[in-house]
């Protein structure tokens, strides 16, 4: 990340206190109706209008987060992207795999691997790195420990509790397992960024999703 950084999908823009520190200036994009709270958004438009609010080679780097499966058509927004790309400039991408439904009814699609790989190259785009976010292990956790979740919120819910969501300390003990899952691993995702090793057969097989680190290499 460096130069001019677009946060395309932004909401409350959770990683920018790590791309102030080494672009020069930054600008988050989200959809009007975002679902996160309290977000700074300097551009409210869809991520397919991008090209309306900006102009070509405008960014060193895109961000793009959790974003493309909630857009209605995703290689219309990896050709924007790469409008207002620079050439040489970098885009950094993660989708879901492996996955529960989220943000509906504006869940559309999961990717592999291959798929998001698939679609940036036909978009001019050259693949530098990809990575797993997590194996089977993982997304088997993360799917038993929401159903429980659920489950229990449910059953509060019918018992009579109202307003679970404004209720901190509970949503807080309800985290602790993920918080914990999280800890135990997150050093183990750095050093495969840092080695830029590519994802073994396991994490191919099933993973929660996939990143990718992508460089434009022609314009559109």
């Amino acid at each position: 990340m460096k130069g001019r950084l677009l946060d395309l999908g932004c909401g409350n823009k959770p990683y920018s206190n790590i791309y102030s520190e080494v672009c020069d200036s930054s600008v988050g994009c989200d959809v009007p109706f975002s679902l996160h709270k309290n977000s700074n958004v300097e551009v409210l438009c869809y991520a397919e209008d991008i090209d309306r609010h900006f102009e070509p080679d405008q960014f060193d780097c895109v961000i793009c987060t959790e974003v493309l499966e909630h857009t209605v058509n995703d290689n219309k927004v990896i050709e924007n992207i790469n409008k207002v790309l620079k050439k040489n400039g970098n885009l950094i991408i993660s989708a879901p795999f492996t996955y529960v439904l989220h943000e509906a009814p504006h869940d559309y699609r999961r990717y592999t691997l291959y798929g998001l790989k698939n679609i940036l190259e036909n978009n001019n785009f050259e693949v530098k790195s990809g990575f797993s976010m997590g194996v089977t292990f993982s997304s088997g956790f993360f799917i038993y420990y929401y159903a429980l979740k659920k489950t229990f919120y449910y059953s509060l819910k019918k018992i009579g509790f109202k307003n679970l969501n404004k209720l901190s300390l509970l949503n807080a003990v309800a985290e602790i397992p993920e918080w914990l899952f999280y800890k135990f691993n997150i050093s183990s995702f750095r050093k495969k960024l840092e080695d830029n090793r590519s994802p073994s057969v396991n994490e191919m097989y099933s993973s929660l999703g996939y990143f990718i680190v992508a460089r434009k290499i022609n314009d559109i």
